[in-house]
């Protein structure tokens, strides 16, 4: 712990050592939490992609701690516990009176705080002789919740076409089981067995972080705890504050444009990013984009568009890679961040508007915040990483007439960075989820992946190159029908500082019978045929400075990998490759041209 960090928290009551111990503590609880669920979980985007968040939060609704997973759960946990009280209030119950020991909520519901109705928040209530102190949660992305298409939707009408909501709904009252409403889920999504199975698996996620917080409350005491938890997020939020302050203050904008609905194909989403720095504070206006649209594709304002600006501001100026001091994340670190968006917009939709289908346009976001820091810290940021992914899923019925579904997330690449090449097909930005074993894949369902590798000859080009984006050949052994909520393929990523932008991404269906049929990003419920196959090619990364200052060895050893050809070599870099090797004398002449 740096000597800044200990005057923040000599300012508090708790000293810097026994503090940070407790922190510790808290994370620790957070990730066993996490790592309990994707144990326990039925489904392989929970599973293998590990698309959930975890988090401890006070009685009152502020984060103290959270599992490091998907990163677009950041702060969602936080919304969704608002969203529940705004209910309590609305119903005109009184919460000391409606949440009991024992209880086990639900929340979905993207208007009131949830990320969006996949996320299911599994939130249980931490009662602690006889007061209730705290809240142990979960977040996590569940296989169909009855929507109009399996798996995923774009377009729909309005949020009631979504499927299942609920809203502060419990399954457990004090313990017992609430059979109606796990009786309502089993009838209305289309794979009963394995989302029932994952939310079992959120609530025993819940009671070890539950038994963990309350074994911590008995070692140190609860005033103990309680006061540790207001200290940390006062420290939070001071070491958020001073990495704003190294930021020159001004406002920096940057602007790009989405596809489209999912419906209007020829009219594109304007995404606006107006980022202010005033000493310690930091607003990130979104007031500037597209109004809301009449499909599913909308943003939730609290659950999405917010956690999303959070990390990636988070990511910027405190990466704990780049950090030797303690950093909590907890609501203090997102005090000094107001994001503002006007009601009916594409990030604030108002109700009934539905915003199932929201991954594309928080990506897009928040390569503009980086964009934008870019122009003030360009030391701390990457070029342009691919700004999408194709979120599909995949379903049919089997030989017991039983629906299955699979969904996965097809990453892209990082951008260039200032001291390396981007990292090559990653899920980067918000999401960071994981890839699913193409063996896994054959096994459960029938489709076979023809090949999953690195989409060559797109990485944009600088000193330091943008990273590969993938390519994947998938072939139907059966019917099915698929549901891409995806962007990205009238754009692709922006080089920085010299370096070159890469091309935008593609989807083909690919008929047994040989023709080819260009997609659009975003498809609902669409057809495939036994034999047909699908072609996935995601964005790569960008280029960080003048490709012709790349040493020559590394432009030949790209070459060698199969990344480059010998003619992109000469024409993006000015090295000459020869059969012996690079020829040095003629990539001098050329690169002095």
């Amino acid at each position: 712990m740096t000597m800044d960090a200990e005057e923040v928290i000599q300012e508090r009551q708790i000293d810097p050592v026994t503090l940070q111990v407790i922190g510790g503590e808290l994370d620790t609880i957070a990730q066993e939490m996490g790592h309990k669920l994707i144990r326990s979980a039925y489904s392989s985007i929970i599973r293998e992609s590990e698309d959930i968040g975890s988090g401890i939060l006070t009685a009152e609704g502020k984060q103290i701690a959270e599992g490091d997973f998907t990163p677009m759960q950041v702060g969602t946990l936080i919304a969704s516990v608002e969203g529940m009280f705004e209910t309590f209030e609305e119903r005109g119950q009184d919460p000391d009176e409606v949440i009991n020991e024992g209880d086990v909520f639900i929340h979905n519901h993207p208007h009131y705080g949830a990320a969006h109705s996949p996320d299911i928040a599994v939130i249980t209530p931490v009662f602690y002789e006889g007061e209730h102190i705290a809240w142990t949660a979960t977040n996590a992305h569940h296989l169909d919740i009855g929507a109009a298409t399996p798996g995923l939707a774009v377009d729909l009408e309005d949020v009631y076409a979504e499927g299942t909501l609920f809203k502060a709904t419990k399954v457990y009252d004090q313990g017992e089981r609430v059979d109606e409403i796990w009786n309502l889920i089993e009838e209305n999504v289309r794979t009963p067995r394995v989302v029932l199975g994952d939310l079992q698996a959120q609530i025993s996620s819940c009671e070890v972080g539950k038994e963990r917080f309350l074994g911590l409350v008995e070692e140190h005491g609860y005033e103990h705890i309680l006061q540790a938890s207001e200290d940390l997020m006062h420290y939070g939020e001071s070491l958020m504050r001073k990495e704003i302050e190294k930021v020159p203050d001004g406002t920096y904008h940057e602007t790009a444009y989405l596809d489209d609905d999912g419906r209007n194909r020829d009219e594109r989403l304007k995404v606006d990013v107006e980022l202010t720095v005033d000493g310690g504070d930091l607003t990130i206006d979104l007031s500037g984009s597209e109004d809301e649209v009449m499909t599913g594709y909308n943003v939730p304002f609290r659950g999405s568009a917010e956690p999303a600006s959070y990390f990636i501001v988070r990511a910027i100026l405190t990466d704990t890679a780049t950090h030797d001091e303690y950093i909590p994340q907890n609501s203090g670190t997102f005090a000094p961040i107001n994001v503002e968006a006007r009601e009916g917009s594409l990030f604030n939709p108002s109700m009934p508007r539905s915003a199932f289908a929201r991954i594309n346009q928080v990506d897009l976001l928040g390569d503009l915040i980086l964009k934008a820091f870019s122009n003030a810290i360009p030391e701390k940021t990457s070029a342009g990483s691919g700004p999408h992914c194709y979120f599909i899923s995949y379903s049919g019925v089997d030989e017991n007439d039983e629906y299955w579904v699979y969904i996965e997330v097809n990453e892209s690449a990082y951008g260039g960075r200032p001291e390396s090449d981007g990292l090559d097909a990653v899920d980067a930005l918000v999401h960071n989820t994981q890839n699913r074993p193409v063996e896994d894949i054959e096994l459960s369902h029938p489709l076979r992946i023809e090949h999953y590798r690195l989409r060559e000859e797109t990485a944009g080009a600088g000193e330091h190159r943008g990273g590969h984006g993938h390519e994947r050949m998938v072939k139907f052994l059966s019917d099915s029908t698929i549901t891409i909520e995806g962007d990205g393929n009238k754009y692709g990523s922006w080089g920085f500082d010299g370096g070159k932008g890469a091309p935008s991404g593609e989807l083909k269906h690919i008929k047994s019978d040989g023709e080819e049929i260009t997609l659009p990003s975003k498809v609902s419920g669409y057809k495939f045929e036994s034999g047909d196959k699908f072609s996935i090619k995601s964005i790569s990364g960008g280029g960080y400075g003048d490709p012709q200052d790349r040493p020559e060895q590394k432009v030949y050893e790209d070459y060698l990998d199969g990344y480059i050809t010998k003619e992109s070599a000469r024409e993006e870099y000015g090295v000459v490759i020869g059969d012996g090797g690079v020829d040095s004398e003629a990539t001098q002449r050329l690169r002095d041209v």
